[in-house]
């Protein structure tokens, strides 16, 4: 099974209790190789926002920082004081029948306000790019905090053109933000980008002459999300009421707006594990094209 990519874990409510003791929810951060240089400032963002929680939520948060989500997983399993997680998609697909098994009350982060986030593959006209095929020998902007950008697209051409994508274009360069990628084909550094339905979206009512240079190829269907928390199914019925109700809070939003931007995250959205099967089927298939490769 492979290994997850190091990426930026946001683990979501660790959990320490003791029999005469009131509950604890402990936050979990894993600062990847990715976010290395913004590592300082997500720790101090994460000590603002547990101290804010401590007094809005009057419960007793703190922070601790895992090194990778195989050992966070494991204490998940083995109820080694964790009892929520945060997974990205790529780990919660391979570990998916272990985590339905032990967990429950599952809930998404998105970079979207729509259930899932629907992805585009957009080219500059200048490119010729008009579908799939199009894409040989041209320049990719991929981003460097989403694998799931470059994964839908992998999927493309392996499905399309029997190979990987990074067989199939001529060069590779990574921004730091979807908004920026897109720029960046806009003028002509690179000739197509992956980005979410609801950046370009925005990006044209910010500036509606972009379509003019800018041109959607191919969609995915709504089912990709940043990443998924899940609480161990022997958490008490207060702390499953306590996160969902600090999750329904548009407080939470507003108040670590500046957290969530930097780890690339939007929202939360309450789930079950069944609205997940179209994301899982697809994986599925990524799996079976990548293992014929």
């Amino acid at each position: 099974m492979k290994v997850f990519k190091n990426v930026l874990v946001f683990i979501f409510l660790f959990l320490n209790i003791s029999s005469n003791a009131e509950e604890k929810l402990v936050f979990g951060i894993t600062v990847s190789e990715n976010y290395a240089g913004d590592g300082h400032r997500i720790r101090k963002l994460a000590s603002n926002m547990i101290n804010k929680m401590n007094i809005e939520y009057e419960k007793e948060f703190d922070a601790i920082f895992y090194d990778n989500q195989e050992l966070l997983l494991k204490d998940f399993k083995d109820k080694k004081n964790i009892n929520a997680v945060v997974l990205y998609p790529a780990f919660y697909f391979d570990n998916k029948n272990l985590i339905k098994k032990i967990s429950k009350n599952p809930f998404i982060y998105k970079t979207s306000t729509t259930s899932s986030s629907q992805l585009f593959l957009i080219a500059n006209t200048n490119s010729k790019i008009n579908s799939i095929s199009d894409i040989k020998n041209k320049t990719f902007m991929n981003t460097d905090f989403n694998d799931t950008y470059s994964t839908w697209l992998d999927y493309l051409t392996l499905k399309n053109l029997n190979n990987s994508y990074k067989k199939v274009i001529g060069n590779q360069l990574k921004s730091s933000k979807s908004s920026t990628a897109l720029l960046d084909v806009y003028f002509n550094k690179a000739d197509f980008c992956v980005i979410e339905k609801e950046t370009y979206v925005n990006m044209l009512i910010l500036n509606p002459s972009l379509e003019k240079k800018l041109k959607v190829v191919e969609k995915s269907p709504e089912i990709f999300f940043s990443a998924i928390t899940t609480i161990h199914k022997e958490a008490t019925p207060e702390l499953i009421t306590l996160i969902n109700e600090i999750l329904d809070k548009k407080t939470f939003k507003d108040d670590f707006k500046e957290f969530l931007k930097l780890i690339n995250l939007d929202s939360a959205l309450r789930v079950e594990f069944e609205d997940l099967k179209n994301f899982e089927d697809f994986y599925s298939e990524y799996r079976f094209l990548k293992g014929k490769e």
